[in-house]
């Protein structure tokens, strides 16, 4: 493996006073960089679309605010009658066109691409003097103006879980609990069922859908996970329809060591390729599984992200924190992951599991890190916090750059060789 990075705090938007008092509406649901870098989106519970941006003059290398858009209501479906909230679930940046920012955005029902432009201002500048000459267009000011390119069809039955774009952006993945659609963003009216695990009886519904994605490199493969633990690897150029051609990923279960949160916490909330695509890294809630794609039968290895979580499975089930859902991402160097963890805390993890590092975020603009061993333990007093839990992160692709999410604030790492 390439020399390990050093990841530093950057910078962070928000601070203890807000989020001790924080409202839900204000709580970030979604997190992604553009491909550069220079953008990142957040977008939260009240179905706003917030992008910041680093300017491209000045020395001082940091994001700024840059301008925000209300990306979905709340509704009501009078079919099921029955509301569907504003909140944004995932986003997906597209690539820039000139001057123009294109973005996905879904909350539980419709997928929506928006575009930024940039929009000037001008006045008409007479000349002054008595020499003949023109008049010229002058610039007096200048903004960014949404707009909606395109609006997906209500499709999903059940609550969108993830949303990404193929590589070639032609395409794009949806999914809910037992569909993954795949749609042409040119044409989105046109939808494809790729995956379908719904029964003709659903009282025989077994496991569902808790994420896809689509390869990194590869725009004909794509993944998706179930909550029995299970990865499936999808080549569509094997089959359109992937339900019976997909390769299975799973680790046999052991049933000395089942027990009652086994099936709990063994659903795996968030699945990524590594950026090179020759990794997959899956989440569940107490481990990451490190698997090669090019030798499925087993994982390279099993992380456990922070062990003393066992300890507290009684409480975390009754206080239904164990049922909350962490997200994973790989690093651009594909040698670490980044995942999520209570307490204002999250994990960078290296591809061998041979170092687990836990970062706790703080406002005071400080890299507080420690070495987390195998079997590590601590008594989790009534100060550790649950609530207090980083579940929305996003890991530039080009840059050594990741964000991440807690409650209504937003940090900021940066790493150097």
């Amino acid at each position: 493996m390439k020399n390990k990075l050093e990841w530093k705090f950057l910078q962070v938007f928000g601070d203890k006073a807000s989020s001790d008092n924080v409202s839900d509406e204000d709580i970030i649901s979604a997190v992604s960089f553009d491909k550069t870098g220079r953008c990142l989106g957040l977008g939260d519970r009240a179905g706003r679309l917030i992008i910041f941006e680093i300017p491209q003059s000045g020395k001082k290398k940091e994001y700024q605010y840059l301008t925000e858009l209300q990306s979905h209501t709340r509704e009501f479906d009078f079919l099921k009658s029955n509301d569907i909230e504003e909140k944004i679930n995932q986003m997906q940046w597209l690539r820039s066109q000139g001057k123009n920012m294109y973005v996905l955005t879904t909350n539980d029902k419709t997928v929506k691409l928006w575009k930024v432009s940039e929009k000037n201002v001008t006045k008409v500048v007479k000349p002054s003097g008595k020499e003949l000459a023109m008049p010229k267009l002058q610039t007096i000011e200048s903004g960014l103006i949404p707009s909606v390119r395109k609006v997906f069809p209500n499709l999903h039955n059940y609550h969108i879980n993830s949303l990404t774009a193929a590589q070639n952006e032609e395409f794009v993945l949806t999914s809910d609990d037992l569909k993954v659609y795949l749609w042409s963003i040119e044409q989105p009216h046109k939808a494809f069922v790729a995956v379908d695990l719904k029964p003709e009886n659903l009282d025989e519904l077994s496991e569902v859908i808790t994420s896809s994605t689509f390869h990194p490199i590869y725009d004909n493969q794509f993944l998706y996970t179930t909550s029995k633990g299970i990865i499936k690897l999808c080549d569509m150029r094997k089959s359109g329809i992937c339900d019976n051609t997909a390769q299975t990923i799973a680790e046999p279960e052991d049933p000395a060591k089942k027990n009652f949160f086994t099936e709990i916490v063994t659903s795996i909330s968030d699945a990524c390729f590594s950026r090179n695509g020759k990794y997959i890294f899956s989440r569940d809630f107490l481990t990451v599984k490190i698997w090669d794609v090019a030798m499925t039968n087993k994982p390279v290895t099993t992380v456990q992200v922070f062990e003393p979580l066992k300890s507290k499975l009684c409480d975390l089930y009754e206080n239904e924190c164990i049922f909350d859902k962490f997200s994973i991402q790989s690093t651009p160097g594909s040698d670490q992951f980044i995942t999520g963890n209570f307490n204002s805390t999250f994990h960078l993890i290296d591809r061998l599991g041979e170092s687990n590092q836990q970062y706790e975020l703080n406002f005071n603009k400080r890299t507080i890190v420690k070495q987390i061993p195998p079997k590590y333990f601590e008594n989790l007093g009534s100060t550790y916090d649950f609530n207090r839990k980083v579940q929305k992160l996003s890991a530039c692709q080009s840059q050594n750059i990741i964000a991440l999410a807690c409650l209504n604030c937003l940090y900021f790492y940066q790493a150097t060789p």
